[in-house]
């Protein structure tokens, strides 16, 4: 069943009235009606219409019940159409129809920013992308962060007490929007870079769409702060296991801690992880899902240290601390400080806390997604481990993706060049000095 809604643009001062038009999942429209009302705070949220207090008002309330009727009119002839069917309903349809209705051929009431970029957010619903050469959906996650950044835009507008067009996107723009997000927002750096990959993305599909662009905005990039890798050692890991906490949630902190490190998985993975999971195959246990946020099948081998765990709950997995995702990764990420802390990890490192890059104690840098990096890490580029093989477990689709993860600007590699050099050397010392003992 269609359900049809009107809301002002802005929350006060002269705005322009839009309708959203849902009939399912994939296809909900936002359009501007080309109606405006005086001022947006007379507007009744409850019945979605303006307040009948003033002649405008109660003359736009009627234009808009008009609308309403017009529409739901077409729609239900295209439900007896045996042409169409509601499936082959298009933003531009809806837009057709309101210009019909309103006797108009010429304004267009697509081109404004926001409305697209919420309509390009929900299309993602019934969209797909090519990956790896197969053709993938976008996940519920990916489509809440672009309704979210329209969100975001939708602010921004209010701000500035002005409607943006697509065509307005260019450099400048993107300047004065980096600027509200940094003065009246405080977001970090990686966050806005993100935000500004986002806007690129709805402005080229609204190119391709045949919407006018400014040509300016093939110009502007998403970037990224500089990375700082935090992670724990193996020999840190050592401690924190013959470490024991006074505390049930602590212990149970610390048990996640340690999977997580031993295992390189997101935490949006790590805590579903139960014992239906475990697998055999050829002898071995493994730990085999397919990852949230990708899609893709991993099957992870049981580290010992994570089989002492799982022996420990028999045969299962820690609880988690909440039900709520959210609230249990928050939670965890505290606690596991705390274990750290606990554990003597306190040495001065470089990293990031609180979105501030400096040098502070150690467990004060450590949250969820420290495990994840610790696996990377640790691994990467140890005797035995090819990076193929650390990808194949984390689940990272390609390697620039992946060197993300380790310590490489601390000259890891290097490092382990070094540990090889020494190992050859004594081995070297070893050989030498079992042929003399033998002459």
């Amino acid at each position: 069943m269609a359900s049809i809604k009107f809301y002002p643009h802005l929350k006060r001062g002269e705005s322009k009235i839009y309708i959203r038009l849902s009939l399912k999942r994939g296809q909900d429209f936002r359009l501007s009606t080309g109606l405006t009302i005086k001022d947006a705070q007379n507007w009744n949220f409850n019945k979605n219409l303006p307040k009948p207090n003033s002649d405008d008002n109660k003359k736009l309330s009627n234009s808009l019940k008009d609308l309403e009727s017009h529409l739901d009119t077409k729609l239900y002839d295209v439900e007896r159409d045996k042409m169409i069917s509601l499936n082959d309903i298009t933003s531009r349809w809806v837009k057709k129809e309101m210009l019909d209705f309103f006797n108009e051929t010429v304004e267009e009431v697509n081109d404004l920013l926001i409305p697209y970029a919420y309509s390009y957010a929900e299309g993602l619903k019934s969209k797909t992308f090519q990956r790896n050469g197969r053709r993938k959906n976008y996940t519920d996650n990916t489509i809440s962060k672009y309704l979210n950044f329209a969100k975001q835009l939708e602010n921004f507008q209010s701000h500035r007490r002005i409607s943006f067009k697509i065509k307005d996107v260019d450099d400048n723009f993107v300047e004065q929007f980096l600027e509200y997000l940094t003065e009246e927002k405080n977001l970090a750096v990686n966050t806005k870079g993100r935000y500004i990959k986002r806007l690129k993305s709805i402005i080229a599909d609204a190119e391709i769409n045949g919407q006018k662009t400014n040509p300016k905005y093939k110009t502007i990039k998403g970037f990224e702060d500089e990375t700082v890798v935090t992670f724990l050692t193996l020999d840190e890991l050592d401690t924190i296991i013959e470490t024991t906490m006074n505390d049930s949630q602590l212990e149970i902190a610390k048990d996640w801690l340690i999977i997580g490190c031993f295992t390189g998985q997101r935490i949006s993975d790590l805590f579903r992880m139960n014992k239906n999971m475990i697998t055999n195959y050829e002898r071995r246990k493994y730990i085999s899902f397919s990852q949230f946020k990708t899609g893709k099948k991993v099957m992870i081998p049981i580290h010992y240290h994570v089989q002492d765990i799982i022996d420990k709950y028999k045969g299962n997995f820690p609880p988690n601390l909440y039900k709520n995702e959210k609230s249990n990764r928050t939670q965890l990420s505290g606690l596991m400080k705390t274990v750290c802390r606990n554990a003597g990890i306190k040495d001065n490192v470089k990293g990031r806390y609180n979105g501030v890059i400096g040098i502070y104690p150690k467990y004060k840098l450590i949250q969820n997604h420290t495990c994840r990096r610790s696996f990377a890490s640790n691994f990467y580029g140890k005797e035995g481990w090819t990076t193929p093989m650390i990808m194949e477990i984390t689940g990272h689709m390609t390697e620039k993706n992946f060197l993300k993860y380790i310590d490489k600007d601390q000259f890891f590699l290097s490092q382990k060049a070094a540990e090889n050099f020494d190992a050859e050397r004594m081995k070297r010392k070893s050989s030498i000095s079992g042929n003399l003992k033998a002459v």
